[in-house]
């Protein structure tokens, strides 16, 4: 049961940052090199942040909490809520990356719901835009890090 929820919680956490990583890398240079207008361009960010909303954000962030929860409580032991009182290594990475983990879905949401749907409109929409989501594709290989610290004991 445990490698179980683990291996979700992998596949659903590279899909956020795989995603996340895609989009900068990948898909706004190519769609910056088309031979369209600022609205033709705006058209495919808008479908692909949809698409990608749905998947990364209402479905991926709820499954990753979810079996973060049951993570920390198989693997790393922690039976109650009294991680938040304790003071050693393991636990503090744990919260750090817990404050991180809240940190990043708020970010996600005002993103995907308030400034993503707006950023055809302006300059200023757009480029807010872009600064929350590599403000999160930062803040998501942090919390990468802090998990894989985890892993190796704290």
């Amino acid at each position: 049961m445990e490698e179980l929820i683990l291996v979700i919680h992998i596949l659903v956490a590279s899909f956020w940052i795989g995603g996340m990583l895609f989009m900068a890398i990948v898909l706004s240079p190519y769609v910056r090199k088309l031979p369209l207008d600022f609205k033709n361009k705006a058209e495919v960010y808008q479908e692909v942040g949809k698409r990608y909303s749905f998947w990364g954000t209402v479905i991926g962030l709820p499954v990753l909490f979810i079996t973060g929860v049951f993570n920390a409580y198989f693997i790393g032991g922690i039976k109650s809520f009294n991680l938040f009182l304790q003071d050693l290594p393991y636990t503090n990475t744990l919260k750090l990356k817990i404050f991180l983990f809240i940190i990043t879905t708020i970010i996600a949401v005002i993103h995907d719901f308030y400034f993503g749907p707006k950023a055809h409109l302006t300059e200023k929409y757009k480029k807010i835009t872009r600064i929350f989501g590599i403000t999160n594709l930062i803040i998501g290989i942090l919390i990468i890090y802090f998990a894989v610290k985890l892993r190796l004991g704290g």
